[in-house]
């Protein structure tokens, strides 16, 4: 049968500035605090949630010497880094909460799919783009389609609503 994955758990990453990058995280994108420590040598580490489970993202200090705050956001380890909402009124006060914050937003907001001008195998969702102080791409996005177990996506009858005649 092999492993039923149900979500991904938690993601965790490396900040070059921790304060900063803990601001950004409680302060503009909410994220509550579970637990945070400093080690001996001053790096620190902090687990943070969303809502009950005990973490969903987890941030440290990077160590001397790394690069995470280089290089072109598009060529990045991390791809991006995407946080689901309920629906279309919490995904547009999280865009009118990002940008009353200052931060930029780098793609959207727009609709992934035909909506949009894209293609109806995308997922439906919508989506907007920023980033974190360290140049990760942020993504929040709400309502994606979506595909039953032995589904075809897209379904064929959306295929063809869709096909040009």
């Amino acid at each position: 049968m092999g492993i039923q994955l149900r979500r991904v758990g938690h993601v965790g990453i490396l900040v070059s500035d921790f304060e900063r990058s803990f601001k950004f995280y409680t302060e503009v994108l909410g994220c509550k605090v579970t637990r945070r420590f400093s080690r001996p040598d001053g790096s620190e580490t902090a687990f943070l949630r969303f809502e009950q489970d005990h973490h969903n993202f987890v941030m440290g200090t990077a160590p001397e010497g790394a690069d995470v705050d280089g290089g072109n956001p598009r060529h990045r380890l991390i791809q991006q880094i995407a946080f689901q909402v309920n629906d279309r009124e919490e995904w547009l006060d999280a865009l009118a909460h990002v940008r009353s914050h200052g931060v930029e937003i780098i793609q959207g907001p727009f609709i992934h799919g035909p909506e949009s001008g894209g293609s109806i195998e995308e997922s439906g969702s919508r989506s907007f783009y920023f980033l974190d102080p360290d140049g990760n791409r942020l993504e929040i996005y709400a309502e994606p389609m979506p595909v039953y177990d032995d589904e075809e996506f897209p379904r064929q009858r959306y295929v063809d609503a869709f096909a040009k005649k």
